[in-house]
């Protein structure tokens, strides 16, 4: 399985969660790839933060086409904070959204 997960908002945000959660599931055979929407040329800047977090993955991908890129190398699951990253996703590629003060209204419980 290929497992896709963004690191603003995301990563940056749960470090201890996607610390265990990349490793158990490269361990059981998953592999991760980091996907973020940062400058290209900045995989170094990305590569040094994920070490910074503990977190562990196989590929990082600097882009702005997340989804095409995603449909293109047949990953099944992405972690994202960011409804533009995932709306033209195919319906096999399972989402997780990840809560933020920008996307979710904690008072009224619901999504903006």
């Amino acid at each position: 399985m290929k497992i896709a997960v963004d690191l603003d908002g995301t990563i940056s945000e749960y470090p201890e969660f996607f610390r265990v959660f990349c490793k158990a599931m490269r361990e059981a055979g998953c592999r991760i790839y980091v996907v973020t929407d940062r400058p290209e040329g900045t995989e170094d800047v990305v590569a040094e933060q994920l070490e910074g977090y503990g977190v562990t993955y196989d590929v990082i991908k600097v882009t702005g086409e997340k989804s095409r890129y995603i449909s293109e190398e047949g990953i099944e699951v992405l972690f994202d904070d960011v409804d533009e990253y995932f709306r033209d996703l195919p319906e096999d590629v399972a989402v997780f959204k990840v809560r933020q003060k920008y996307n979710f209204d904690f008072v009224r419980k619901n999504w903006i």
